[in-house]
């Protein structure tokens, strides 16, 4: 049995300079024929997937916390500022237009723990719903943080999940569902795992979390500053082509500027 229907949720917008995304001239760096560049700033969704599946919910990833303004690193916050959220874009309330609450949910699939996408995650704990994520990101996050080098981890987010339900998984695949693998691909952060979704209607998707943010990525083969391991990225692009072109899967990037012009949002699903 595979997934009956997928809900993309709208959790937000974030901004932030396109050379996150973007490596060199294309991000905007110098060079030595232009060394004053045109730098552009991006406004990028924050979103997550809800799977309906006949064994439970799935969810990948929680978005960011709604008051992350006021309660995280204002460095990092300056650099990642949001730029539109609402009532309307907090977990519970995404949740609802599909008829369920977060106790309804069987499992939180987290991508990566950076703030934009383990915001959300604290009424999962309250209603212990298993929290699977790669042991390598989870120890990461917290040695990096412990160090005080947290980047685009912060204590604000982790602090409160101490005592969730946490399953630390070490797999390069991880088939969770029928028709629902994780699968680790590092590149962005050291456990960065993606999720690909088979459903009834005969469809194939991936939800790339951060492995790609925005499509140039994809076409140029190539990412900006937020790499952190470029021989596990570029070993996993070609293969990400391939699945693509093989099982015609549907990529869907969780930032994606246009992304909302491509799919529905909930309560309309992909089939």
């Amino acid at each position: 049995m595979v997934a009956e229907k997928i809900y993309l949720l709208d959790l937000g917008w974030l901004g932030g300079d396109l050379g996150w995304f973007l490596p060199g001239a294309a991000g905007g760096a110098l060079t030595n024929s232009n060394k004053s560049p045109k730098r552009e700033w991006v406004e990028i969704p924050v979103t997550a997937a809800l799977v309906q599946h006949k064994d439970g919910y799935v969810l990948f990833d929680t978005g960011i916390a709604p008051d992350a303004m006021q309660t995280h690193a204002k460095g990092l916050m300056d650099v990642f500022p949001i730029i539109k959220f609402s009532e309307e874009n907090r977990i519970e309330r995404q949740l609802m237009k599909v008829g369920i609450k977060p106790s309804d949910v069987s499992f939180v699939v987290i991508s990566h723990l950076h703030l934009d996408h383990i915001g959300q995650a604290l009424p999962f704990k309250d209603a212990k719903v298993p929290i699977l994520v790669q042991k390598k990101e989870l120890e990461y996050a917290l040695y990096m943080l412990w160090q005080g080098k947290g980047g685009a981890y912060d204590l604000a987010d982790l602090e409160p999940l101490k005592g969730a339900n946490w399953v630390p998984i070490d797999d390069r695949t991880f088939q969770l569902l029928d028709g629902v693998e994780l699968e680790f691909t590092g590149g962005h952060t050291p456990g960065h795992q993606v999720m690909h979704v088979s459903t009834r209607g005969g469809n194939n998707y991936t939800f790339t979390g951060d492995y790609l943010h925005i499509p140039q990525e994809y076409e140029l083969e190539a990412k900006g500053w937020l790499l952190s391991d470029a021989d596990e990225w570029h070993s996993y692009i070609r293969k990400l082509k391939v699945r693509e072109r093989a099982r015609k899967a549907k990529i869907v990037l969780s930032h994606d500027p246009g992304l909302w012009n491509k799919f529905p949002s909930a309560p309309k699903g992909l089939e």
